[in-house]
């Protein structure tokens, strides 16, 4: 019989004596590697999460400092408006308080010694 007409099966010497060995053997004989790669993949899996959820909190507390950068910055240009002299004078005008007529004095004192003995 040529070897180009024999099938896969034939062409392997003893293939029911390897098929044991590989499927008995092989699979027994390497327990510890099989359960070291699915530790592996276990920690690979947990790293994974743990990551996505970090990379969440990020994500949330950037988004919370924007809104609170935004708010900061409102509350500033509020403030910076009722501080303008125009919005103090409606302010106190409801008060029965108005703005002076004549502009302030400074008054001025001399520090001389006035027991000179």
């Amino acid at each position: 019989m040529p070897e180009d007409k024999l099938t896969l099966l034939q062409r392997i010497p003893d293939w029911k004596h390897m098929l044991n060995t590989v499927g008995n053997k092989g699979i027994v004989g390497n327990i510890p590697f099989i359960l070291y790669c699915s530790f592996l993949g276990l920690v690979y899996i947990t790293i994974n999460h743990f990551a996505e959820n970090t990379i969440r909190d990020i994500n949330k507390t950037a988004k919370q400092m924007k809104e609170l950068r935004w708010k900061y910055v409102d509350e500033k240009t509020q403030i910076m408006f009722l501080t303008k002299e125009s919005q103090l004078e409606k302010g106190v005008a409801m008060m029965g308080l108005e703005k002076t007529k004549v502009p302030p004095y400074k008054i001025q004192i001399n520090l001389t010694k006035e027991n000179e003995d």
